[in-house]
């Protein structure tokens, strides 16, 4: 017991001090440990985050101040647009009224053309000639004054206009330059196509097939395919295929033979 006693009383010190050691060491691994974790952490949290620049609050505007400037932005833009757009529609209004500017001046200074569409065609004058629509023999003549012998209705009366013979199929061409006015399908007269060549001159070609070339408000040009000859109606089947031409000047039927050339070959 003596001994024990001997043996810590000389030897407590250094088991003390070691104690104490060992404490610091333990503490300090601990502290480190900890300090080391927390920087991982940070660390960790910063590379999640996206580093955000401080904000300088002088250069904050209030609410108030960026709708004023909202509104200023929006009100310049409509202005602008609304510029844009009247330049815009002035040009075309421009551009619209060219046409009529022009096509007043010619009706004013009686020209000798017409225009539509940006096409332009020359009215027909009284001194010109008209071209044969399809050359063969005339099987039914003009007279408005006398009563001519109809051979499939056997009976006689007037015409208005001339039957010149031509196969099925054969092309029928524009006797002059001109517009067309009219298209139609009549009991005796078939497929009808209608011409206005200016100044009162009109041609209508008749006995067509059904699918013309043409539409209403086509400019055609003289010698131009209107059509095709088609199989008679039951009104003109005596005469075998042929094509009815009338030449109408203001609104009056005239002999085609007077206004179409002496050349019929």
């Amino acid at each position: 017991m003596n001994n024990s006693n001997n043996f810590f009383k000389k030897n407590g010190f250094s088991i003390a001090l070691c104690s104490f050691i060992a404490i610091a060491i333990v503490a300090s691994i601990y502290f480190s440990y900890n300090n080391f974790t927390n920087e991982n952490k940070q660390l960790a949290k910063s590379e999640e985050e996206p580093y955000l620049e401080p904000v300088n609050k002088s250069d904050v505007k209030s609410y108030k101040e960026t709708e004023t400037l909202t509104e200023s932005s929006t009100s310049i833009k409509q202005n602008e647009n609304k510029q844009s757009l009247n330049e815009t529609t002035t040009k075309k209004e421009e551009t619209s009224t060219e046409p009529a500017t022009e096509s007043t001046t010619k009706a004013t200074n009686n020209s000798t053309s017409a225009k539509q569409d940006d096409k332009v065609f020359s009215l027909f004058d009284d001194e010109q000639e008209m071209s044969w629509p399809v050359f063969g023999n005339i099987v039914s003549k003009f007279d408005m004054t006398t009563s001519v012998y109809d051979k499939t209705l056997d009976q006689y009366k007037v015409s208005d206009s001339i039957c010149i013979a031509a196969p099925v199929g054969t092309d029928v061409k524009a006797t002059a330059e001109g517009i067309v006015e009219n298209i139609f399908v009549d009991d005796e007269l078939g497929q009808t196509v209608s011409i206005n060549h200016g100044n009162g001159w009109v041609s209508t070609y008749s006995q067509l097939e059904e699918n013309v070339s043409v539409s209403v408000g086509d400019i055609v040009d003289e010698g131009q395919i209107i059509g095709k000859v088609s199989n008679p109606s039951k009104y003109g089947v005596a005469l075998g295929s042929h094509l009815d031409f009338k030449v109408l000047k203001d609104d009056t039927p005239k002999d085609p033979t007077e206004v179409l050339t002496q050349q019929n070959e």
